[in-house]
């Protein structure tokens, strides 16, 4: 009897397991998408698809050399069987995914990563209710409000630089010292985001709730890079239901659960008393803008799109350019010290320090690549449409480095750091070549109705980190070996060591 109950249990699961095959078979081959070209390799994986090889790879590599072997839209297999997925690398085909965002919708597997990082928010949100919190959320991201912050910035990066002098002054090597920047650049962010989100201090990334935070991203950061970080997103994928189960993976990230407690603090102590919130920080730009509901105070809540590592990532990278590229660092250093004092104004108005944001930023993107679904459309008759050149259901992906290295646009040195290029008369195709999107030229904060809407915010943060650090200190490589992937967003790995950013840092020559 217990043989037949094994037999029947395992026929069921075969007959499962083969209708399953049989159901992604007819899926694929009634897809559009079955037109366009693919690649094949001997890390081409039967279950895992195209996946695998990119797992394997450095973030974007695999993109980049498919798109310069197969164009710039082409197609790949993704895990367990599912739909082949359409890889957009052609900057037109990319605007116009886009700006039509209500048409073509976040998948599964990106809204669960977001909703765990960012809960019910911006990002998470699509149609009505995302352009109803994008409204609320406008005017703490315009120019005025960030040029408000600017001096928390400021002070934040002032606190950094000073840990960062105090170290080197104590060390007994008078040449410099090996540092990992990572840590540092994390905890400035944090910093800055404690203040300009919510006036509240992290103390320097010293807090529990900083020690916290931090520890829980590197488990990410480590996590992402197991067979686990791979297969998880697949599974979300094929099946979006198994999110719903009570498993850790799935719960609110930690730094969610802090920002949650602070601001829900805040909300609270201003309940009682209006004059509470008067500072110049995001959420009291908020909540002193309109009726104080709780629905409002809620909305606002959980819209901040302050928690994301990418300014602290992204300023790793361009310090880790500027020591491969020491005349560049040179060049910068002199330009920053031709001003009297660092502010709003002179920052906004130094040429070469916006040409190495700019190409820090094309080329290392720190979001992980986005992806869109293409929804069913009403004509005006009310026919519902399933189909243009795609059918309902179709998966684009964009990885914003392929539209940002593409060599049919930027030609052979794509992937070579010259800051030059944004100021020397044709280094820079034409506008109408480039990707596009809220800061010209590059993909990174996006395009279209949702667009990074903190774009600003993250530039001055970030051209300030870099300003203060390249003005003080010297930057030089090491010996480690330093490569990116995509964990969950961009991280820099040190011979294995996640999260990590070794650098020679010395006192900058004094002029």
């Amino acid at each position: 009897m217990i043989i037949d109950n094994n037999y029947s249990i395992s026929l069921s699961f075969f007959i499962l397991g083969t209708s399953y095959l049989f159901w992604r078979y007819v899926q694929r081959q009634q897809s559009t998408a079955q037109k366009l070209q693919i690649t094949y390799s001997k890390q081409t994986s039967w279950i895992w698809g195209h996946e695998l090889e990119i797992f394997q790879h450095e973030a974007s590599k695999m993109y980049i050399q498919w798109a310069e072997s197969l164009g710039s839209v082409y197609r790949i297999k993704p895990g367990l069987f599912q739909p082949d997925i359409v890889v957009i690398g052609d900057n037109s085909a990319a605007h116009h995914i886009l700006q039509n965002c209500y048409t073509y919708v976040k998948p599964p597997t990106l809204l669960h990563v977001v909703e765990k990082i960012l809960g019910h928010g911006l990002a998470w949100a699509e149609g009505e209710d995302h352009k109803y919190q994008r409204r609320l959320l406008a005017p703490a991201f315009t120019s005025g409000a960030v040029e408000a912050m600017t001096d928390d910035i400021f002070s934040c990066v002032d606190r950094m630089t000073q840990t960062l002098r105090a170290t080197l002054i104590d060390s007994d090597e008078k040449n410099g010292e090996i540092v990992d920047m990572v840590p540092i650049m994390s905890a400035c962010t944090l910093d800055i985001i404690g203040r300009v989100g919510f006036g509240h201090d992290f103390d320097g990334g010293k807090s529990a709730d900083a020690k916290a935070i931090s520890d829980a991203w590197h488990q990410d950061v480590v996590m992402s890079r197991t067979f686990a970080g791979l297969i998880a997103p697949i599974l979300i994928s094929a099946f979006p239901w198994i999110t719903s189960l009570p498993l850790p993976a799935f719960r609110d990230s930690v730094a969610r659960q802090v920002v949650q407690k602070i601001a829900g603090k805040l909300i609270s102590d201003n309940s009682n008393n209006t004059n509470v919130l008067r500072g110049r920080d995001i959420l009291s730009i908020l909540l002193n803008g309109t009726q104080n509901s709780k629905e409002n105070l809620e909305a606002r809540l959980t819209t901040t799109e302050l928690l994301d590592n990418t300014t602290a990532v992204t300023v790793d990278f361009i310090l880790l350019r500027l020591a491969q590229n020491p005349s560049s660092q040179g060049k910068l250093r002199d330009e920053i010290r031709s001003v009297a004092a660092l502010d709003y104004n002179s920052i906004s108005k130094l040429e070469y320090l916006n040409a190495v944001t700019k190409e820090g930023l094309r080329l290392h993107p720190a979001s992980l690549p986005t992806e869109r679904v293409v929804q069913p459309i009403l004509t005006e008759s009310g026919e519902s449409v399933s189909s243009f050149a795609f059918k309902a259901g179709q998966v684009f992906r964009i990885p914003w480095t392929v539209l940002n290295v593409n060599k049919q646009v930027w030609g052979n040195n794509a992937d070579e750091f010259i800051p030059e290029r944004w100021i020397e008369p044709g280094g820079v195709p034409p506008a109408d070549r480039l990707p596009h999107g809220p800061w010209s030229g590059v993909s990174s904060f996006s395009d279209g109705p949702r667009n990074c809407i903190g774009y600003r915010l993250g530039l001055v943060e970030l051209k300030i980190m870099v300003a203060a650090l390249v003005r003080s200190f010297e930057f030089e490589c090491t010996e480690a070996k330093i490569v990116q992937y995509i964990a969950p967003s961009l991280q820099p790995f040190a011979d294995g060591k996640a999260a990590s950013m070794p650098l020679k840092v010395s006192l900058a020559p004094e002029m």
